[in-house]
């Protein structure tokens, strides 16, 4: 037959292990309390008092408990209030007298919420849960120690790490008295790997491996849970945790009862009972004596030895006593269970079947439908509580994330803001920096215009002014070279050169006029016939050199008039200079259309000259000096200007051609 244990000794004990002082400890505050004058501290001290007694002699430590609740009470010291019933809840729990535990921790429970004291209010509450599982009551134990977790939790102080381990291993006991084994065992594994990392916490590993000891022995695995009791025997021994040894002395005393060695079972439970009656508590006690009386019984029962079949009713009848005070059903139920085998045994069927009935009743009682299913509806709201917890922090992530999110697209938007700007800046640099070019281009141009209108001045009038310059030096240094004839032919030439000069200046003034503000072509339609009048009137006043005109074609021109008249006079100026030495001089201006190309051409009977003396009409880097009237260079770019090409043929013997090619007539 499986056995049971009681199971919710465990649970006391350890928060005695976590209460317990040693006799050095008590004896300092009880120093203290004598030299002590303020009533705070005093009120504090006694309260330490009362919780250091509670396990060695818990009547003691309810008279400091009264003391620390009579000060406290006389300065109106609230929290030395709840803590004097609180320590009154657990010397009560010592002596079994549970509704009294119950109702003290009621008491320091209300102040504590007054207080928001959750860090006491978390061991209030698993005061009450010990309370509840003593009682039988799992689903109120069970909820308790959920509402401790809960307290532990939001407790700031870090010593609260044993706490939060001790509710897990508590809460592990709840489903151990409900044979939800699984879930124990994993709260028992919780519990452990906590106390594992807290200082001094050994002990209270060691009663978790002790309480996964406590399943296996429900499972029918004596042998393993034997195996967990010795290891934490391993680990009390060395600690000298005579009281805790105790416990799982006590306890390996049933699981070697259940491997029928009744010898080790007695030797174990006879040892744990001296140290558990000195310290009071009167739950195990009654399990420990419970132990002692089946095992003689069953001993004696097998030996057929009738001394100790009696002694084993005696302890049975001992153990059921204490537990009829304590009102624990589940010793009540083994114990009853016990003495019908015992009544079996002695053939008294009667009592037998009364007592196993009555073991049955306290059976159900404990497990039944009712219990099961409130324990599993306190799972379900610490489930839910849970799972509602990880989505509050989920949506405290997401929220997180969300704030993230749009501080990274207004980062975007901030880096795309300057972006902008920087671009539209540098449009705007670059937008200045191209006007400013312009203006550049403009001035630079401007002195360009200035240059080729005094070039123009330079060129188109230094011939005739240097003819009628010539005429008057001779008129009045050699006056008797001249005869009456030739004076009177000069004279006419001299006026009719310088009427024809002053029209060619008002031309050219007009025309730079024009030019200063744009100068730019202004093409139109030219008659080349005017043109070739103009020259000829120009150089009207030439000697020695005869200019031709052929235009068999009459030919128009779509082109600027004055910039080529700029450049016939120039030409035709260069080719005088070149005929000065050449007898029957002269100089031919010929228009022609040839394929729907317009040309132009002047050809001289000079001497020609080599390609250097035309090199500026080409390279624009050529240096022409001040002399030489800069008329290549002006050809040269009023001839791009109307997008007329310039050729030259040149021959020693026969002299030099240019050949002015016009853009093809549409």
């Amino acid at each position: 037959m499986k056995k049971g244990l009681v199971f919710f000794f465990l649970v006391i004990s350890v928060l005695k292990f976590y209460s317990q002082t040693d006799n050095k400890k008590t004896d300092s505050l009880l120093s203290e309390l004598k030299s002590q004058r303020e009533n705070i501290t005093r009120c504090n001290i006694l309260n330490e008092l009362s919780k250091s007694y509670y396990m060695v002699n818990p009547e003691e430590g309810l008279k400091y408990a009264e003391k620390a609740f009579q000060l406290s009470l006389k300065i109106n010291y609230k929290t030395g209030i709840a803590n004097a019933f609180l320590n009154k809840a657990r010397n009560y729990s010592v002596l079994g007298e549970y509704y009294k535990t119950l109702e003290f921790c009621e008491k320091a429970k209300k102040i504590y919420l007054d207080l928001n004291d959750d860090c006491s209010l978390g061991l209030c509450f698993l005061n009450m849960g010990n309370t509840y599982g003593n009682l039988g009551k799992f689903p109120d134990a069970l909820n308790a120690f959920f509402n401790a977790l809960r307290s532990f939790e939001k407790c700031p102080n870090k010593k609260n790490e044993k706490n939060i381990a001790s509710c897990y291993q508590n809460i592990g006991n709840i489903y151990n008295a409900t044979q939800n084994y699984t879930k124990a065992l994993n709260s028992y594994d919780t519990a452990i790997v906590l106390f594992s990392k807290i200082k001094g916490g050994e002990a209270g590993m060691a009663m978790n491996i002790a309480s996964k000891g406590t399943i296996y022995q429900k499972q029918s695995k004596p042998k393993e849970s034997i195996r967990s009791y010795e290891a934490a025997e391993k680990i009390l021994i060395p600690l000298k945790e005579d009281v805790l040894l105790a416990f799982v002395r006590s306890w390996k005393g049933g699981s070697h009862l259940d491997l029928e060695e009744y010898d080790k079972s007695l030797e174990n439970s006879t040892s744990a009972l001296k140290t558990i009656s000195e310290v009071g508590d009167q739950e195990l006690t009654a399990s420990t004596i419970q132990n002692i009386g089946y095992a003689y019984l069953k001993k004696g029962m097998r030996s057929g030895d009738n001394n100790s079949v009696e002694l084993g009713y005696s302890n049975l009848i001992k153990s059921l006593t204490i537990y009829k005070e304590l009102n624990s059903m589940e010793g009540l139920m083994k114990n009853y269970l016990y003495l019908s085998e015992y009544y079996k045994f002695k053939n008294d069927y009667k009592n037998s079947l009364e007592f196993f009935s009555t073991s049955t009743q306290y059976h159900d009682s404990i497990f039944n439908l009712k219990n099961k299913q409130s324990l599993q509806n306190i799972e379900d709201e610490r489930t839910i509580e849970l799972r509602d917890s990880e989505i509050k922090l989920n949506k405290l992530e997401l929220e997180a994330k969300e704030k993230q999110k749009w501080l990274f697209i207004l980062g975007l938007i901030l880096f795309a803001f300057i972006g902008i700007l920087l671009f539209y800046q540098s449009r705007n640099r670059k937008k200045n920096n191209e006007k400013l070019k312009l203006l550049n281009d403009q001035l630079e141009q401007a002195n360009k215009i200035k240059m080729r209108f005094f070039s123009i001045l330079n060129h188109d009038l230094r011939g005739p002014v240097a003819n009628i310059i010539h005429f008057l030096h001779l008129q009045k240094e050699s006056p008797e070279l001249l005869d009456i004839e030739s004076k009177a032919r000069l004279y006419n030439q001299t006026i009719s050169g310088a009427e024809h000069l002053l029209n060619s200046m008002e031309d050219i003034l007009l025309w730079s006029k024009g030019q200063m503000e744009n100068f730019s072509p202004q093409p139109k339609k030219t008659q080349v016939n005017l043109l070739f009048e103009e020259i000829n009137n120009h150089f009207s006043s030439t000697e020695k050199i005869k200019l031709l005109f052929e235009n068999p074609q009459n030919l128009e021109i779509d082109t600027d008039p004055d910039y080529l008249k700029t450049i016939m006079r120039n030409l035709t100026s260069n080719a005088i200079k070149a005929l000065e030495k050449t007898e029957n001089a002269r100089i031919i201006w010929k228009a022609w259309q040839e394929n729907k190309v317009n040309y132009l051409s002047v050809t001289d009977n000079g001497p020609g000259g080599s390609i250097e003396n035309f090199k500026a009409l080409y390279d624009e880097n050529e240096v022409v000096g001040i002399k030489t009237g800069l008329g290549l260079h002006l050809i040269r770019d009023l001839a791009k200007a109307i997008k007329c090409k310039i050729s030259i043929e040149n021959d020693i013997k026969q002299g030099t051609k240019f050949i002015l090619t016009f853009a093809k007539v549409a």
